[in-house]
């Protein structure tokens, strides 16, 4: 019998499965020792378990259900817990170490006095001394944008006409969080949440014309994929990337056969600057994984940037141009979304008195959702409950998709050929020939009369007939100079 899935691999798979598998009672409660490494999860049941001797490395973990779990002698380390609930939880023993807790509840956990917490990062922890839970905030008050309740009290509150007033430069610095600023780039929104994640994650380097800042050490492989990073990570260091010939035979080759590597493929040849030997072999399995990730009904999907980037790279604008609206449409969504929570906005937190106080927010909503308000909560909402990480890896990529996407707008007319098929008539000299132009029938008498007599038996001077409809595609093959004019009509779309 297959060995059953264990908790970590369960959750790395999403907490929606696993929570699943818990409510149908198909996961066992008890997990002692445990171990999780750089875990990013969200909204995960874990209530009532087992975790004796757990280990957490490094993990990410948001609006996590602790109530009643035996967590004694878990150690946690590094990472972040937003909003996770320890509420009654066993923590005799435990040991929270070098990480960040954020809007965590311990009311009523069991062995408190016995948990060790070093150099913890606390922001609105209840439960540790005893304290009751804070009231909820109040409601919004007109003309003033709230970012926290804190704020608004420090503020607004009685306690506010007591303290002496202080210099603007001394209040902005004192527990104040950052400014609502949706009129920034996704560049510098990235940029900015790139600095308090910690170390830049592998995938940074998808990005790089958002200029992000760069991993410091790569883990070795041989894969397109791996290789490609390091060409980028070499060209942003100002130096120049090194083409392996091996790696340069298997991108030419993922390209050929339109493999599923054909973007990294593209990419890698790029970044080593090798010309791809074949372009449109590749269109149709680029153009249907952008097609697959736009099928997603998110208002946040991501797009791979690597995907749009191999597009514009092979310039196959054809059937692709036409998704650059709705990606700036995603695109606005999440950059609002990141600027409002940023700002320390929230899906509950008074977002929309945020939204009106600014016209380039209401500008990204306007462009995301029209008039729709509701969609843009929805949105909001499951935006806010992805990992830290995740929300700022749909921002960038999303944004450095958009620039390829309106690169490949502005190529010129006809540079793929709309019906342009059949491999074999393209080839020579194991590569394809190079595109050279698109032309009419009225075009051949002028362009390429000698070439149109060869190739189609037309006479020098004349126009073919019953060919208005039809486009000639013109290629050369850059190894013998051999030309090619091949005729495509729209009927063999």
């Amino acid at each position: 019998m297959p060995k059953a899935p264990t908790i970590e691999q369960l959750l790395q798979n999403g907490s929606a499965e696993w929570n699943r598998l818990r409510k149908a009672g198909k996961v066992p409660t008890e997990h002692t020792g445990a171990t999780f490494s750089q875990l990013f999860s969200a909204n995960a049941d874990l209530s009532g378990l087992e975790l004796v001797g757990s280990e957490w490395e490094r993990c990410d973990l948001s609006k996590m259900n602790f109530r009643d779990t035996d967590l004694s002698n878990a150690y946690f380390h590094g990472g972040r817990l937003q909003d996770c609930d320890f509420r009654g939880a066993n923590l005799e023993g435990a040991t929270f170490e070098k990480l960040k807790l954020l809007r965590c509840d311990f009311t009523g956990a069991q062995g408190l006095e016995e948990a060790d917490f070093d150099e913890v990062d606390m922001d609105r922890v209840t439960g540790l001394d005893g304290q009751e839970a804070p009231p909820p905030p109040p409601p919004p008050v007109q003309g003033i944008t709230a970012f926290t309740r804190e704020q608004r009290d420090k503020v607004m509150g009685p306690g506010a006409l007591l303290q002496p007033s202080m210099p603007s430069e001394l209040q902005q610095a004192e527990n104040e969080l950052p400014p609502f600023k949706p009129q920034d780039n996704p560049g510098q929104l990235f940029f900015r949440a790139l600095k308090h994640l910690g170390a830049p994650p592998l995938w940074v380097l998808d990005v790089s014309g958002l200029r992000p800042l760069l991993p410091s050490r790569l883990p070795p492989g041989s894969s397109l994929e791996t290789l490609y990073r390091e060409a980028v990570k070499t060209r942003l260091e100002n130096k120049k990337p090194a083409a392996d010939p091996g790696a340069v035979e298997r991108a030419q080759r993922a390209l050929r056969l339109g493999g599923k590597d054909s973007s990294l493929a593209a990419m890698y040849l790029r970044e080593v600057g090798v010309v791809p030997s074949f372009r449109f072999s590749a269109a149709k399995a680029l153009k249907d994984a952008l097609r697959e990730e736009l099928a997603v009904d998110d208002l946040t999907g991501s797009v791979d940037p690597r995907t749009t980037g191999a597009l514009l790279e092979l310039r196959l604008p054809h059937e692709v141009v036409e998704h650059t609206h709705e990606v700036r449409r995603r695109l606005s969504a999440t950059q609002l979304y990141s600027a409002l929570l940023e700002a320390g906005f929230n899906p509950e937190n008074n977002w929309e008195e945020a939204l009106e106080s600014a016209d380039a927010a209401m500008e990204l909503a306007q462009l995301a959702t029209g008039e729709d308000r509701q969609a843009l909560l929805e949105g909001f909402q499951v935006f806010a409950a992805l990992p830290e990480e995740a929300r700022l890896r749909r921002l960038a990529y999303l944004a450095e998709a958009l620039g390829h996407l309106e690169l490949l707008g502005r190529l010129p007319e006809g540079m793929e050929p709309a019906w342009l098929t059949g491999p074999e008539t393209r080839e020579c000299h194991d590569r394809e020939m190079t595109y050279v132009q698109s032309l009419r029938a009225e075009d051949l008498p002028k362009k390429v009369p000698a070439l149109a007599k060869a190739e189609l038996g037309v006479p020098e001077g004349e126009v073919p007939e019953d060919s208005e409809e039809d486009l000639f595609v013109h290629l050369r093959c850059d190894v013998c100079g051999k030309e090619k004019l091949i005729v495509q009509s729209p009927g063999e779309e």
